[in-house]
């Protein structure tokens, strides 16, 4: 009579399960049914699953962190405790169901399972006190927090029964461990387990072992089962506002597969020539595609990304934890409407779900996307929504429409005219491409290094290091345009498609092997975003071939005065680049120079505040402005100097340092080799 209860009562249990977590999938399937499709997620199988591997079940990124390795140590605990809960589950129509045929592998099972269950609690206790820790991480919606509290209790909880049920089957003699395997562990063969343990203690005290083992058994049913329901469940069931963040047990893995393979400096297209497109960017949580509607469901509120954020750590308007949560709590709510029947009333994200300054403040870094361990792509939606905002609303901060229209008017940021593009080379005897269409090289100058004053200089100084090496090189001169990238950030698409478009039709009339630049904006737009365009070339920035040119002995060099020198990474050469190496190895070409990293660097840098436009306006939202907290990290490292590889980096740590009485003094890195160039 008791296995029939327990039969019909598992049986509900089961089929409640069932229904919740099937009903979950195929409303996140119709959701994602409707949304944009996004053809680039398809393909290149193998690295994908890779990355599965790698990133889901290798947990690479979060092991970055002390703290991953309490979730990898859940992770696992969970796998093992559920492989032996099956066994459990399934002898309640297989009474003599048993996987004991795995023989000393069995015995191995049951034993790491105990110690990944001690793992586990030390792991949750841990867990536990770190959602009332202070940490940077941890700030924000106290929804997240309750509910990681109550999935933290409830995996103990579950951990817990499970070693008990084990331990009262023990005791029983009733579980194939004892029966097929003659008390071998009780004398512990493989060593001490809890289990074996406390099923020493249950014989001791005498307690009723049938009634125990019946509670046990249904206390551990339960709480897997319950634990499963409350996951899906609350996903469609519940108010749009209580979802529980663990779904991303079933979506992360399908996030990670379908992760951008393509580099993450290059932002999506449109295409302007498709009239069935009536908007432009994104308005309402519908207009995403199935992938980016993915992040929103996949997003665990874990904090990597809000704690390396330089907009967030230095109090701007900006959380990449909340913008990804405040847009999923608008897409669920939308999922929920639309699953009573209701009439769905879409908000306009901009405004209704986030707030204008939100979007600004971003500085297109790439340092949440670095640090995210499921891959969730922040830029790509801030950019949507600054498209939508900029090409369909023309709502942007104030000074954006004079800065677009120098670019529209005259090619460049500035506004200077097109025709003072070469003065910089006047007295420098450099050749054009028109003048040399056979030059192996084009320097490809940009805007900065052909108007800025302070990085005209770093343009002289890379011409000096090409001249003395004997490179066949030559600029484009006034054919030269804006390659696109700071009003593309900004979303204004249109206007940076036309500036790409008529680059690449005059870079493919020329015939040089190679593209050297040492602006990082241009190096990134050029190497990985005109290819959408029809223009595919070897692109180098500056270090990359500096550094070459240095390992060939290339450079006469001759020795220059001691200095010490810290070193800012750009993020458009470091993070969406991987160009780390190269500039750090320039410096070890000379014996002269001390190198003292900062305590931020390479893929934890903190950018310099110029990126994604932000170079081009500025907002009074409070805060502390992110070049002065740069130079205030290389002040600490007790440098003379702060190097430097890109001319916007430059501009804006020299801003910092007049505002923070810094004594660093700013040196690009193609200055000081140019500067230890033998005459």
């Amino acid at each position: 009579m008791v296995e029939l209860v327990r039969m019909i009562g598992f049986s509900v249990l089961l089929l409640l399960t069932l229904y919740f977590t099937i009903q979950a999938i195929y409303e996140l399937y119709k959701q994602l049914k409707r949304a944009s499709p996004d053809p680039e997620r398809w393909g290149n199988f193998g690295e994908r699953t890779k990355s599965v591997l790698v990133y889901v079940f290798g947990q690479k990124r979060l092991l970055k962190h002390p703290a991953g390795l309490g979730h990898f140590i859940i992770f696992y605990a969970f796998i093992m405790i559920n492989i032996v809960a099956a066994e459990v589950f399934i002898r309640v129509y297989f009474p003599t169901f048993s996987l004991s045929f795995l023989g000393v592998g069995y015995d191995f099972i049951l034993w790491f399972e105990d110690w990944m269950i001690f793992g586990l609690m030390v792991a949750v206790v841990l867990g536990l006190a770190r959602r009332y820790s202070k940490s940077v991480r941890m700030e924000g919606n106290p929804r997240l927090r309750f509910d990681a509290i109550l999935i933290l209790i409830a995996v103990a909880i579950h951990a817990t029964s499970a070693v008990l049920l084990e331990a009262a089957e023990l005791a029983t003699g009733h579980h194939p461990w004892i029966t097929n395997r003659g008390h071998t562990l009780f004398d512990g063969s493989l060593g001490p387990t809890f289990s074996i343990e406390i099923a020493k203690f249950f014989l001791w005290t005498g307690i009723n072992l049938y009634v125990l083992t019946e509670t046990l058994w249904f206390a551990n049913a339960l709480s897997v089962l319950l634990f499963a329901i409350y996951i899906f469940a609350t996903q469609i069931r519940v108010p749009a506002y209580y979802p529980s963040k663990h779904f991303h047990i079933l979506s992360a893995p399908f996030n990670v597969f379908f992760r951008n393979l393509k580099p993450s400096g290059r932002l999506h297209t449109i295409n302007f020539e498709d009239e069935s497109v009536e908007e432009y960017g994104i308005s309402n949580v519908e207009d995403f595609t199935w992938k980016q509607m993915m992040d929103l469901y996949s997003c665990t509120g874990c904090g990597r990304c809000q704690e390396v954020c330089p907009a967030y750590i230095n109090g701007q308007p900006l959380s990449p934890k909340s913008l990804i949560l405040d847009i999923r709590e608008a897409l669920l709510e939308v999922a929920t409407v639309t699953y009573k029947g209701g009439e769905v009333v879409p908000k306009h994200l901009t405004g209704d779900v986030v707030l204008p300054e939100t979007i600004w403040a971003c500085t297109t870094c790439n340092a949440c996307q670095t640090a995210c361990p499921l891959f969730i792509e922040h830029i790509d939606k801030i950019i949507d929504l600054r498209r939508e905002q900029v090409m369909m609303q023309s709502e942007f901060p104030s000074g954006l429409d004079k800065m677009f229209t120098n670019v529209e008017r005259n090619s460049n940021p500035w506004g200077i005219s097109k025709s003072d593009r070469d003065l910089w080379a006047e007295d420098l005897e450099i050749q054009t491409m028109k003048e040399n269409p056979d030059a192996d090289v084009l320097f490809w100058v940009g805007c900065a290094g052909s108007f800025d004053a302070r990085a005209k200089k770093v343009s002289t100084s890379l011409v000096k290091i090409l001249k003395s090496a004997g490179i066949d090189f030559a600029i484009l001169g006034k054919e030269e345009k804006c390659t696109g990238d700071p009003v593309r950030r900004l979303g204004n698409e249109f206007l940076a498609q036309e500036l790409i478009t008529e680059n690449v039709q005059l870079l493919n009339s020329y015939e040089f092997k190679e593209i050297i630049t040492f602006c990082p904006h241009c190096y990134n737009t050029i190497a990985n975003e005109f290819p959408d365009f029809g223009g595919v070339y070897r692109v180098y920035h500056a270090t990359e071939y500096i550094n070459k040119l240095l390992q060939e002995n290339k450079i006469p060099l001759k020795k220059g005065n001691d200095m010490s020198i810290t070193y800012h990474d750009s993020c458009y050469l470091g993070r969406h680049n991987g160009i780390f190496a190269s500039p750090r190895d320039i410096l070890k070409h000379f014996e002269e120079i001390e190198f003292i990293e900062m305590s931020m660097n390479k893929d934890v840098a903190m950018c310099c505040g110029a990126g994604g436009g932000r170079m081009w306006f500025e907002q009074d939202v409070g805060g502390t402005q992110i070049n002065r907290s740069r130079v205030e990290m290389a002040n600490d490292t007790g440098a003379q100097f702060l190097g430097v590889s890109c001319p916007f980096c430059t501009a804006m740590l020299e801003d910092g340092i007049k505002n923070t009485g810094s004594n660093l003094e700013v040196l690009d890195l193609l200055e000081i080799v140019a500067d230890r160039i033998a005459d």
